[in-house]
């Protein structure tokens, strides 16, 4: 399924600068991108995550005890 996406000029065009300056396909550099993108989130996600718990005596207790 393809499906058109429209990003900024100035997107398209760092886009661009990147794969000219690195001789890599631009879908390449922009799938990469939003994958480390994804990763952050995750982690970030998780790191929230710890530090509700750590924020909770009981639950953190609970987890240490583990």
């Amino acid at each position: 399924m393809s499906t058109t996406i429209r990003v900024s000029e100035a997107t398209r065009a760092r886009a661009a600068d990147l794969a000219a300056r690195t001789g890599r396909q631009m879908q390449v550099i922009v799938d990469e991108a939003l994958a480390a993108y994804d990763r952050a989130l995750f982690w970030e996600s998780f790191e929230d995550g710890y530090r509700q718990l750590a924020a909770d005596p009981d639950e953190w207790k609970a987890v240490q005890a583990e």
